[in-house]
């Protein structure tokens, strides 16, 4: 195994955990396929003739670097949108029980009414932003 091939995924690695952990995972993400991709354009000789080192051989079965980037890229994929559902999960507000029971038996008011579509996407919209901001959201009994 070539070890300037480990150490830069290593460092690469590092530096995505990095702004994931202490900036944005949204921002990781995009810095995460960034990388790469620019330093295929810029350099596209070098990149090629590195992405097709090979790392090792198996059973017939060949690895290379390009197949070490894809599996790092894969974990943190999972790794960004598990921590996306879960921050939303957390920052949602639980509906209260004794709150749904009384709006069921109250009369239906001016804005419990249907809304038109447009108000629909801007209540969604703005449900989102809230969300990317990291704010609690109340939710519908």
């Amino acid at each position: 195994m070539d070890i300037f091939s480990i150490l830069l995924f290593f460092i690469y690695s590092l530096l995505i955990l990095g702004i994931l952990v202490f900036v944005s995972p949204v921002l990781s993400a995009f810095i995460m396929i960034l990388i790469p991709v620019v330093l295929v354009f810029i350099f596209s000789d070098g990149a090629k003739g590195f992405f097709s080192i090979m790392q090792f051989s198996y059973s017939g079965i060949q690895v290379f670097n390009l197949h070490i980037l894809l599996l790092i890229w894969s974990a943190f994929i999972g790794v960004i949108s598990y921590h996306k559902v879960l921050t939303w999960y957390l920052l949602r507000e639980p509906a209260l029980k004794e709150a749904a029971h009384v709006v069921k038996n109250a009369a239906p008011a001016v804005a419990d009414q249907p809304k038109t579509l447009v108000f629909k996407v801007k209540d969604f919209l703005e449900k989102i932003y809230k969300i990317l901001k990291g704010e609690k959201i109340k939710l519908k009994p």
